[in-house]
């Protein structure tokens, strides 16, 4: 056995066995892209379960392929990640979620007033409650 192999862990061993399998399924089946968005740059394995926890499961149904953003993403964002096993499989324009958009709704947990706005005063762009032009609250 291979020095790298005795660091893996059973999951890790079980991952490396049913991999090749999983791919050839995925072939077969003509998925060959990021079922998300259609990309085909750097393709990775998404699991639901995550494949770290104990009741992993490596096979067509609790698998998607998607690209590493967003794989990234739907790890991120657990209620994305339940919408993507639902769609039907493979790549389908109607039924894409769109990451930017996601993003952009959780990107900010900044209020209002933090934000950069037009002072109701003087009209001048702030990111500040009292305008740092006029001296007055800016919102």
């Amino acid at each position: 056995m291979a020095k790298s192999m005795r660091k893996i862990g059973k999951k890790g061993k079980k991952w490396l066995k049913e991999k090749p399998k999983l791919i050839q399924i995925y072939l077969t089946k003509k998925i060959l892209r990021c079922e998300n968005c259609n990309s085909s740059y750097l393709l990775a394995f998404h699991h639901r379960p995550k494949r770290s926890s104990q009741e992993a499961i490596h096979d067509f149904e609790h698998t998607r392929l998607l690209c590493q953003e967003c794989h990234d993403f739907f790890e991120a964002h657990d209620l994305q990640d339940k919408k993507l096993f639902e769609k039907p499989r493979g790549y389908d324009p109607k039924h894409k979620i769109d990451i930017m958009a996601e993003k952009e709704k959780t990107k900010s947990k900044k209020a209002d007033w933090q934000r950069l706005h037009k002072c109701k005063h003087c009209k001048q762009i702030v990111s500040m409650l009292i305008c740092p032009n006029c001296g007055e609250q800016s919102i």
